[in-house]
């Protein structure tokens, strides 16, 4: 299961990746859209459109990411203070609806997307986009998310049962100040990494 772990942070930071380049593409479009109406008063038309299909796009894909780096925002002034095993249950459970309310997410945008399909809908816009393209992209993203969602989850309840409340923190637990400046540190030594084993 570790393994599939493993996978799952590739396939998080592809899909990353891909919102990364879509959000840069967007913002060109939009920089260019703005130099062409301030020198000639002319419009590409459909940049503010394409842009947001592209947030919501690089959002979906970058969840998965944001689950297995643990960096979705905590409240956890009280957390830090209780015992292990409580904070571990409370791991356990909080994965457990987010993923839980994640796939009711996944599930309703997928309603949207079929609902596309049936219509053959398309924006009402200028470019008149046809919607089954970026919803599909969104779609697909949420679905990556909630099957890695799952995945952890499961590897984290197997983790619990064994009394293994290290591996629950590691993988679904709060990341203490300490965690966050040794990952830090990690990010800024990995360039060098090559040349030391050079």
């Amino acid at each position: 299961m570790d393994r599939l772990i493993e996978l799952s942070h590739r396939v998080a930071r592809v899909g990353t990746w891909f919102g990364c380049g879509l959000l840069i593409a967007a913002s060109f479009l939009i920089g260019i859209d703005v130099v062409i109406r301030k020198l000639f008063n002319l419009s590409i038309g459909g940049a503010d459109e394409l842009s947001g299909y592209a947030l919501g796009i690089a959002s979906a894909w970058a969840f998965a990411y944001g689950l297995l780096e643990r960096s979705h925002v905590r409240i956890d002034s009280l957390y830090v203070t209780l015992p292990r095993w409580v904070r571990a249950t409370l791991d356990v459970f909080g994965l457990a609806v987010f993923v839980g309310v994640m796939a009711l997410v996944t599930w309703r945008a997928y309603g949207v997307f079929s609902e596309s399909v049936r219509l053959d809908a398309h924006s009402m816009s200028p470019i008149a986009t046809p919607l089954i393209y970026p919803q599909a992209l969104w779609v697909a993203g949420l679905v990556v998310f909630v099957l890695i969602g799952f995945l952890l989850l499961a590897r984290i309840l197997v983790a619990f049962v064994t009394g293994d409340t290290a591996t629950v923190h590691r993988l679904a637990g709060s990341r203490s100040v300490t965690e966050e400046i040794e990952q830090e540190t990690q990010h800024l030594e990995r360039p060098e990494d090559p040349e030391r084993g050079a």
